[in-house]
């Protein structure tokens, strides 16, 4: 019995997946979904109340997952010494980048859920969470280049999370654009080269 529950709920989850996937999740239609799966409307409302609560269950444990990665390698750069945080910045070495990249394709179609399937859910404000990270990031950087005696200059908070939310946004292009991962890692390495130029100028840190 358990295995058919088992075999039940993946057989709604592949079927929601491929509904959200080709028409989103607005006009997604939980008779389709269970039409494709060939369950019963029952049986999915045993396992999710509403479609809100599928989607959900698609994203959430690699929407998580991102988010704390993400926190955890800023974290990590923030513990570094002044010194080796200015370095990576001018040089444009930034170890968490690739991190956040390796995870985004490992868990690629629920990316592709997040990213262009979200709206009308709780997700669709999904990279103005992460670019909050981004955001504090980038204070706690000027302030200890300060510290350090650089002369960085003040950019106003507005601009610094446009800017942020701008890079997510180029980053996540490449899950947009369903694009081959050899290719991303090559627009993702032109495209953090960019930013990290411009913020190296409009901070003053060249």
């Amino acid at each position: 019995m358990e295995q058919e529950r088992y075999t039940t709920q993946q057989k709604i989850l592949m079927a929601a997946k491929e509904e959200f996937l080709r028409l989103g999740f607005q006009k997604a239609s939980l008779r389709s979904i269970v039409k494709a799966a060939g369950v019963t409307t029952g049986a999915l409302y045993g396992y999710y109340p509403d479609k809100n609560a599928l989607f959900d269950s698609l994203v959430r444990e690699t929407a998580d997952g991102l988010y704390q990665l993400y926190a955890q390698k800023h974290m990590d750069f923030e513990h570094l010494s002044a010194e080796e945080q200015k370095k990576i910045m001018i040089q444009a070495n930034h170890f968490e980048v690739w991190a956040c990249f390796e995870y985004v394709y490992d868990h690629f179609d629920s990316f592709r859920l997040l990213i262009c399937c979200a709206e009308g859910t709780s997700y669709e404000d999904y990279l103005h969470r992460l670019a909050e990270i981004e955001v504090e990031s980038t204070w706690k950087f000027a302030d200890t280049m300060k510290a350090l005696g650089s002369p960085v200059l003040s950019v106003p908070e507005d601009l610094i999370h446009i800017l942020s939310s701008a890079y997510l946004s180029g980053f996540f292009e490449v899950v947009s654009h369903n694009m081959p991962k050899d290719t991303a890692r090559e627009y993702i390495g032109q495209l953090t080269i960019f930013f990290t130029a411009g913020w190296q100028k409009i901070m003053g840190l060249l």
